[in-house]
């Protein structure tokens, strides 16, 4: 298994961990259930963690699939751009997450602010982390990159469709 496959086998559970887990807290905050706010907290730290991994493993998938066919490098730059940020908010959001488990441990129960504020951090590193993978996915499938202009059918090029 390639560098490559690591990388995009492995950037689901980020996305998918920050998602589910920012959707997780906001119901427990707003049900006041303990269990679920714990939950939801420990599915975002280790989000947060598995971002270091995807992180990791971009730049040897970048090596691999620069200059093939279909790969747009325009597309490429512009993921690793905004994977650094996606990177950051991440692992904020995962610290976030682990501070409040610990400091509500310390204490005895969950402390509302320090759940409320991962809650902050985990809804910006959601859309941080969505918007660096839509970035990742217009790298090498074109029918993302762009709005179609025409139908086209198989056998057919965009010259041979036209208007009467």
């Amino acid at each position: 298994m390639s560098a490559a496959h690591f990388h995009l086998a492995l950037n689901h559970i980020p996305l998918l961990g920050l998602l589910f887990g920012t959707s997780m807290l906001g119901y427990g905050l707003w049900r006041d259930q303990a269990n679920v706010q714990r939950a939801s907290l420990g599915l975002l730290a280790v989000a947060g963690l598995a971002i270091i991994a995807v992180y990791l493993t971009g730049e040897p998938a970048e090596e691999i699939v620069e200059g093939g066919t279909g790969v747009s490098h325009d597309a490429l730059e512009a993921h690793e751009h905004f994977a650094w940020y996606g990177l950051v908010a991440g692992i904020a959001a995962g610290v976030g997450a682990l501070g409040a488990l610990l400091y509500g441990a310390f204490r005895g129960r969950l402390v509302r602010w320090t759940v409320g504020g991962t809650l902050v951090l985990a809804l910006a590193s959601a859309g941080l982390i969505g918007y660096t993978a839509s970035l990742g996915g217009k790298i090498s499938h074109p029918e993302l990159r762009a709005a179609p202009t025409a139908v086209e059918t198989p056998g057919a090029s965009a010259s041979d469709v036209h208007d009467d």
